[in-house]
């Protein structure tokens, strides 16, 4: 690893361990704050993390050198929000992150192959998997995506029995 990505690690780390004592310290001053008080706070803080998520998204693009270290630190972030507020907003935020990356890798799929860049069933099958995950998170499919679904279950349900068919 290079001086400069070693530098750039250290700082990335120390951001994140000062992102996470003040999450911790809002938490735990929780009580001595107006509702106005600590909500302006954690607003605050969740846009700081945010903030932090996008660098190390485009750091993670840039850089496969630091891909690990930078998954790393992503998934402490999560961790650390998650432990300090187990609130429907912080779930929700990541999901819908979550969700909007989820929705560029079908529009680049769906890209994909009408440049004819992959093959139909590949296209199929990572598109199902996909909407499958979009929907387990709530996400509302449109009317195509939701017949698309359907249809390719009912052809895996017939696969089944046709194979237990034969046997």
């Amino acid at each position: 690893m290079t001086t400069a990505n070693g530098k750039l690690i250290e700082n990335l780390e120390m951001q994140l361990k000062r992102l996470v004592t003040e999450l911790k310290d809002l938490d735990e001053c929780r009580d001595e704050l107006t509702p106005d008080e600590f909500d302006t706070i954690k607003e605050d803080l969740i846009e700081q993390f945010k903030e932090f998520q996008e660098t190390l998204d485009r750091l993670q693009k840039g850089d496969t050198t630091l891909e690990s270290k930078v998954s790393q630190m992503r998934n402490e972030i999560k961790n650390a929000i998650r432990t300090a507020f187990n609130t429907t907003e912080m779930i929700k935020m990541f999901v819908e992150q979550d969700s909007h990356e989820l929705l560029n890798q079908l529009l680049s799929l769906e890209e994909e192959y009408k440049l004819k860049r992959i093959k139909l069933e590949d296209m199929e099958e990572k598109k199902t998997k996909i909407l499958k995950r979009l929907q387990k998170q709530g996400y509302a499919l449109s009317e195509n995506d939701t017949k698309f679904l359907k249809e390719k279950s009912q052809i895996y349900l017939q696969s089944i029995d046709d194979a237990d068919a034969e046997n």
